[in-house]
């Protein structure tokens, strides 16, 4: 039997998680009428529907992560795969609007699960010269997962209380999930916190050759033995600090820059725009195919650009489609065929800005930014942030849209995406092509020294 099975097949099981993510986002957009149909909710009721996913994936990100230290990355994979189906289960069979709110936070404590647990996890298992093109196996799956849903729900509209079968639907990607992570191998650098230092080799040794192996274990067991020798007890250090600092900007800054006013309202943005209600559904999944199609081509490349470069470039161009998209939307509203057009033409070219840089670099450098002996809280807490973000566009989009209008939205939006090119540009330290331990031995030298050498933003390589 060969010693390495299919690479290709455990990272894509280790990525799975993210499928189930994105379908658990997308699908209430097409779930919701069909639930008014079932129950006479109130506005308040719909909007506590929506939103409780949110409040849920924020419990599940900060205390998953920190149980997958002390229980294993496998382990609380397969743990989650099982609430999602249980949590997919009682959206299903929900006799009430408020069992379905009970349902819908449980479910989303699986999602935010996966959110912390798919980057970290897949930042561990991949090689540095990869580790983008893998890690971001995490985001493709995740526009995958949303496209499907799209699929689902118009599958599903005109079916009696279709909306049971579109959020059940969960239970049969959660039970691949399951069975998927039996062929994963657990972290090699949880297994040397753990003590299990043959185990971690024989893993390193079924995702690299033997020469990659045995050199990336040496640096894995040297970097175990400096952190017990400094840190016997957790101390909370400025490296850390600084990290921890970064990656919740880059969570944050993820959600606040546009694009889930684009994928959580686009129905309603596109119906709009072109006048009709359906024309806005089936340009959302216009919009959806893009997305999946830009993520794809990023994987193929993300390895060749820093990260940073990435991030600059992305909000740049995003910035640039929303400033235009603010200006050119009156034009829509008096049935100009030329800014219709060039509406949807510019949204779609911020999906494709976005899709490159903070959509799959971001789940990329949360698996990379953090010291191994905090990776888990720290990814848990970057994660909740990142669901806070995403409960303050969710919730205060709609506000916003009645109160000053959707250009001066997306104006504003395009002002954030300024703020998130300063971020990466300044604040940001470049991880790509890095080893874990050569990015964290970069955060131990720039906080233990006063004065650094050269552009302190990247994290030098022993390599070269």
């Amino acid at each position: 039997m060969n010693k390495k099975p299919s690479t290709k097949m455990i990272y894509t099981f280790g990525a799975f998680g993210g499928f189930l993510f994105g379908y658990d986002i997308g699908i209430i957009n097409g779930a919701l009428p069909s639930i008014k149909d079932t129950w006479d909710i109130t506005p308040l009721m719909e909007g506590t529907i929506t939103s409780i996913l949110f409040l849920g994936a924020m419990a599940g990100a900060v205390s998953m992560a920190p149980l997958a230290d002390k229980f294993g990355r496998k382990m609380m994979i397969m743990i989650t795969a099982i609430i999602f189906a249980l949590g997919s289960l009682a959206c299903a069979f929900s006799g009430n609007p408020e069992l379905l709110v009970v349902s819908r936070f449980i479910l989303g404590i699986s999602v935010g699960a996966a959110s912390a647990l798919v980057p970290m996890y897949m930042g561990e298992i991949s090689p540095p010269a990869l580790r983008g093109q893998i890690s971001g196996l995490n985001q493709l799956m995740i526009t995958i997962g949303m496209l499907v849903s799209y699929g689902v729900n118009y599958a599903f509209i005109g079916v009696f209380e279709g909306w049971r079968w579109m959020l059940g639907g969960a239970v049969l990607p959660a039970i691949v999930l399951f069975v998927g992570a039996f062929l994963l191998p657990e972290s090699p650098r949880y297994l040397v916190k753990k003590g299990f230092k043959d185990l971690a080799l024989k893993n390193l040794q079924r995702l690299r050759t033997s020469k990659e192996a045995k050199k990336e274990y040496d640096e894995i067991i040297t970097m175990h033995e400096q952190v017990l020798n400094t840190n016997q007890k957790f101390r909370w250090t400025k490296a850390i600090g600084f990290s921890l600092m970064v990656g919740c900007s880059v969570t944050f800054l993820q959600q606040i820059q546009g694009a889930n006013t684009i994928f959580y309202y686009s129905s309603q943005i596109l119906g709009d725009v072109f006048g009709s209600t359906i024309s806005g559904v089936i340009s959302t999944v216009g919009v959806g195919v893009v997305f999946v199609v830009a993520t794809i081509i990023t994987l193929l490349v993300v390895d060749r650009f820093k990260r940073r470069t990435l991030f600059m470039t992305g909000s740049l161009g995003m910035g640039t489609c929303l400033l235009l998209v603010g200006l050119i939307y009156p034009y829509t509203q008096n049935g100009y065929t030329w800014a219709i057009t060039l509406v949807f033409v510019f949204i779609c070219l911020y999906v494709i800005f976005y899709a490159y840089s903070w959509a799959a670099v971001t789940w990329i450098v949360v698996g990379e930014l953090f010291p191994s002996n905090v990776r888990g809280m720290a990814t848990g807490i970057a994660s909740m942030v990142n669901w806070l973000g995403n409960i303050v566009v969710a919730l205060f989009f709609p506000i916003l849209m009645s109160s000053i209008g959707l250009s001066s939205i997306f104006f504003l939006f395009a002002a954030i995406c300024a703020i998130g090119f300063l971020f990466a540009k300044y604040v940001l330290y470049e991880t790509n092509g890095k080893t874990l331990e050569e990015i964290e031995l970069y955060l131990d030298t720039r906080f233990s020294n006063k004065k650094i050498e050269g552009h302190w933003q990247e994290a030098p390589s022993q390599n070269k």
